[in-house]
């Protein structure tokens, strides 16, 4: 399966991967990052994408307004344009690019999302116009018949290769020219009128007699029909000209030699006999042989057939109007589909016929057939897409209002830990390994159920007529155990689970989008509690959802308006109770809510990535203050200032540059920097974690495992981290007078001790702790019983007094 590849454009490496993580977890892929025009350009030859996500801000003398113009003027590539809010000429610059859209920074993830589909949605759409209009100008152009395209005074606009045989002149000298021109001068008083009447929208014809270039006239049956503007383009009209003979006229055979014609074609009488045929009539009728002049409808053609073409030029001959229709009959044995296109032919009443032109669409009306399939069906799993799912639970609702005892239930289901499947074994795996859930999914449930996927690892199971919860659950069931049963995929044994969301009906809906966010609401909070789990959505889930949103837009604006601020936490020796350092801790002044606790929004800006740009800011403040403080007060020269690192910095590959640029800027001495990292951050990935801390060592910081004894390090790992200290967690202090927790400290600090490392306790609160602690020899300790954290005055007050 083709993910649709988005080059993203951001000189902001933090924010582009944020962007790219996002665009990955929705089945996009992301190309780059790049920092300026110039590369966005060199990937967008090579590499092709689909799109691009262009940020105003690029390295270079371009910025992302020129980057989006040269995209779109050279590549052809649609661009979404991210900008702050800016001046009227950085707007109108804007404007002047014609990206498909423009955001503001920072980016709703749920309206980029939003734009992304609405741009690729268009750019299809642009796509199959283009193809559709190359198609409508290769037949103009290819036409049999005499076209010209008239502009609405009448002047030619085009005319194809058959028009310019007929009036004996190159298609370039008719183009400009008035169409009165091209015939009798004394036809006008017919003529202008028939070309009104197409300027009002309706089909005219007339007989005219058409100029030859070398002099003299000859009839000729003209037809102009209507050809509206798209927008406030002004409309055309389409002149159709074909010779015929003195009018008043009519064959009643044509002079034509039809037989050589790869267009069907036969002639009807009244009495529903084969007056004539050609060969490609007998061909796509899959007849034996050329039937005989004369012969009845029935007794040459196949039944069903017969009839149709007897039914309809009997009308053509009683009305004496055309008629046009498809059939599907079966001829041979195959089934096909015929186009007939039956039309008036006689000299008069009596001996009046009906000739028809058989057109074999067969072919066309599959590749239409495929393309409506294709338009709302997964290409990889051939299951119901987005829209059908959409449509599916829309009718649901419809049928859920009419009928009091209806029963429905959506359950939105996500596969966990599938991209841990692409990464190690391939995208072929994990493709082969989708297939594989939606033939198990779709075993699962009723055939008047759907199982439809939504993109990536997303499923949407609409379940009809569920009757109780009880059958709903019972499905849910099987569709677990259908889950727990291993993938065997070329020679590897796969193990996978699945977290669902669900909605159960009753419930008060209006559109299916919104029942389809809160099975999403649900599926995620089952997630978040373990995975392989199922949730039903319930009232509450929304609200938390809408909470948590409000909470990222006002964490991002937070750090727009510097929100922010430092308490900092004593940290002592306990041997004599001396200040040795500090542990900074980030709080947020809300406005209109006081201050908030790290625990209430330090996860949500884990989970956006807006812990990177945080991090940053409270290791600059903190690098400041303390630099300030060695530089005021020389009895901080030996302290030291303990900084947190998130999982998510030390993830990023310019963590040790931006850590070197904040020392070098604030003038902080690298010894004074303690960076404290938790023990599960490491051993996540542990062999990248020590190159990154190496390098970190070798800026002069020192380096803390936070929280100690609550993951579970490998003592090998242990002895290979370069750490200076190993922080005791508080979970273990506060209940240090047990003897099992007693036992556990004290042999902590005998391993670190043996290692060369001191002892941090967090969390000291009482006497009888610090004893115990000192009596193990730790180092040092932070806590309650010495100081909660307090603000920079505070400290600076303290000493000030000489404290």
């Amino acid at each position: 399966m083709t993910q649709p590849r988005i080059l993203i454009v951001d000189q902001d490496r933090a924010a582009a991967s944020t962007v790219a993580r996002l665009l990955g977890e929705h089945g996009y892929q992301p190309l780059g990052p790049v920092g300026s025009c110039r590369e966005a350009l060199e990937t967008a030859a090579t590499q092709r994408p689909g799109m691009a996500i262009v940020d105003l801000r690029l390295n270079g003398a371009c910025d992302g307004v020129d980057a989006a113009l040269l995209l779109r003027e050279g590549p052809g590539i649609p661009v979404i344009l991210l900008t702050p809010a800016s001046s009227p000429d950085i707007l109108a610059r804007v404007k002047k690019a014609v990206p498909c859209c423009c955001l503001a920074v920072p980016i709703d993830s749920q309206a980029l999302l939003l734009a992304i589909e609405s741009t690729l949605a268009r750019q299809k759409a642009e796509q199959a116009l283009h193809r559709s209009e190359a198609r409508s100008r290769a037949i103009f152009a290819a036409a049999p018949t005499a076209l010209a395209l008239l502009d609405a005074g009448n002047l030619v606009r085009d005319v194809n290769t058959a028009a310019a045989r007929l009036f004996g002149a190159c298609a370039e000298a008719f183009r400009g020219r008035p169409i009165q021109e091209v015939f009798a001068a004394r036809d006008a008083a017919i003529l202008l009128p028939l070309l009104d009447a197409a300027g009002n929208g309706e089909t005219a014809r007339a007989r005219l007699r058409c100029l030859r270039p070398e002099g003299g006239e000859f009839p000729v049956a003209v037809t102009a029909a209507p050809l509206p503007g798209v927008g406030d383009e002004p409309g055309h009209v389409l002149l159709e000209v074909r010779p015929c003979q003195t009018p008043g006229v009519r064959l009643e055979l044509p002079d034509t030699d039809l037989t050589a014609s790869a267009e069907g074609f036969c002639i009807i009488d009244g009495e529903d006999k084969l007056r004539q045929i050609n060969a490609a009539c007998v061909r796509m009728f899959a007849l034996d042989n050329v039937p005989l002049a004369d012969v009845a409808l029935d007794a040459a053609l196949p039944k069903e057939l017969a009839a149709s073409l007897g039914r309809d030029a009997s009308r053509v001959i009683a009305w004496n109007e055309p008629v046009k229709k498809e059939i599907t009959v079966t001829l041979g044995s195959a089934d096909k589909t015929l186009l007939l296109s039956l039309f008036p032919m006689g000299l008069d009443e009596s001996r009046r016929l009906a000739g028809c032109l058989v057109t074999d669409i067969t072919d066309r009306k599959q590749l239409e057939s495929q393309l409506a399939h294709m338009a709302f069906h997964d290409p990889l799993t051939g299951l119901p897409n987005r829209s059908l799912c959409l449509d599916r639970i829309r009718q649901a609702l419809e049928r859920s209002k009419r009928r009091d005892n209806y029963q429905y239930a959506v359950i939105f289901l996500d596969l966990d830990r599938f991209k841990l499947v692409n990464d190690s074994l391939g995208h072929h795996i994990g493709d082969r390994l989708l297939e594989c859930v939606s033939r198990r999914l779709r075993d699962c449930v009723r055939s008047l159920d759907t199982v439809s996927r939504l993109g990536g690892d997303e499923f949407v199971v609409v379940l009809e007529e569920t009757g109780s919860y009880r059958e709903v659950v019972r499905i849910i069931k099987r569709m677990r155990d259908a889950m727990a049963l291993v993938f065997p995929l070329s020679g590897h044994d796969v193990h996978i689970t699945a977290s669902m969301g669900i909605v159960v009906s009753p419930a008060s809906y209006d559109k299916p989008e919104e029942l389809l966010r809160n099975a999403n609401i649900a599926l995620h909070r089952a997630k978040a509690e373990g995975r392989n789990r199922f949730k039903v959505f319930n009232t509450r889930m929304l609200e938390d959802a809408i909470r948590l949103m409000d909470l990222e837009n006002d964490l991002r604006a937070a750090l727009k308006r510097g929100e922010f601020f430092l308490d900092y936490q004593p940290i002592l020796a306990l041997c004599d109770r001396r200040m040795t350092g500090f542990e900074a801790l980030v709080r947020w002044r809300r406005p209109g809510k006081g201050v908030a606790p790290p625990n209430d929004f330090i996860p949500v800006a884990e989970d956006t990535g807006l812990i990177v740009p945080l991090g940053l800011w409270v290791l600059a403040e903190a690098c400041r203050t303390m630099a300030s403080w060695h530089e005021r007060f020389p009895e901080t020269r030996s302290m030291s200032m303990s900084v947190n690192l998130s999982a998510k910095q030390l993830a990023q590959p310019t963590l040790v540059e931006d850590v070197e640029r904040v020392l070098r800027a604030t003038g902080m001495d690298p010894r004074a920097l303690k960076l404290e990292i938790t023990e599960t951050v490491i051993m996540d990935n542990p062999e990248v974690s020590i190159l990154r801390l190496k390098r970190l060592k070798a800026l002069g910081v020192r380096l803390s495992v936070d929280d100690f004894g609550t993951g579970y390090s490998s003592l090998s790992y242990l002895q290979r981290f370069p750490i200076d200290t190993l922080k005791v967690d508080r979970a273990f202090v506060s209940d240090i007078e047990s003897s099992e927790n007693r036992k556990i400290v004290g042999a902590v600090v005998a391993l670190a001790h043996s290692l060369g490392l001191d002892v941090v306790a967090e969390g000291v609160e009482l006497e009888t702790q610090s004893d115990v602690l000192n009596g193990f020899a730790c180092e040092a300790g932070q806590g309650f019983l010495f100081s909660r954290p307090v603000c920079r005055e505070d400290v600076e007050r303290l000493f000030g007094q000489g404290g």
